[in-house]
């Protein structure tokens, strides 16, 4: 096999949940996945947003990896170099989604950036997972996010609308990267304005 990220032979070592195709075939070296660090601790920043319009619009955000300097390579990579074979690296992480009952709805980018990056660097992710989703969203403000104070960040005009029924609907929106936190609030408060009834969430990164 040759390694997705550092591309050297690596052997993969055999098991028999891999023989009867239970377990997905491994794309990277040990070397480079133990560099990944996983979130230890899910921080709740909840209390950040306490007074304003979008309090209790997000119900609890999950993140999978911490923002270390190996993950930042990777990203970099992945999404703005646009290398899509990475998404494989993370199929087991976002297989987990498999087991849950709530519509699962990814982070969309605005069309203009579609257009830039030729492809949704979240929904590579579920679709290589074989995750179903379901796009209720979409992206009304083209803008980035980079340099702005949590303030301004939290004062913007809303990024998105809601396309779809949610009514009464569990929902667990998917994002690649977790900072501020304030994509997936904009996105909870949208979705709850429009009647879903939960909306949790699941990153890739926290930063």
């Amino acid at each position: 096999m040759i390694c997705l990220t550092c591309s050297t032979s690596f052997l993969e070592s055999a098991s028999w949940q891999k023989l009867f195709l239970i377990k997905t075939p491994e794309v990277i070296c040990e070397k480079c996945k133990v560099k990944f660090e996983r979130v230890k601790t899910q921080k709740d920043n909840n209390n950040d947003w306490i007074g304003s319009i979008y309090e209790d619009a997000l119900d609890s955000v999950q993140s999978i990896y911490s923002y270390n300097e190996w993950m930042k390579q990777v990203y970099q990579q992945y999404k703005f170099q646009l290398d899509v074979e990475l998404a494989k690296v993370f199929i087991p992480d976002f297989q987990q989604l498999l087991r849950i009952q709530e519509l699962i709805v990814p982070i969309p980018l605005h069309p203009d950036m579609l257009l830039v990056r030729t492809f949704s660097q979240v929904e590579q992710l579920l679709c290589v997972a074989n995750v179903p989703f379901t796009e209720v969203l979409r992206k009304t403000v083209n803008g980035s996010q980079i340099g702005k104070s949590k303030k301004e960040r939290m004062s913007t005009e809303l990024f998105f609308s809601v396309t779809s029924d949610v009514q009464n609907k569990k929902i667990v929106l998917v994002d690649d990267l977790y900072t501020t936190g304030t994509t997936l609030h904009h996105a909870a408060f949208v979705l709850k304005k429009a009647g879903a009834q939960k909306v949790t969430a699941m990153t890739l990164i926290r930063a």
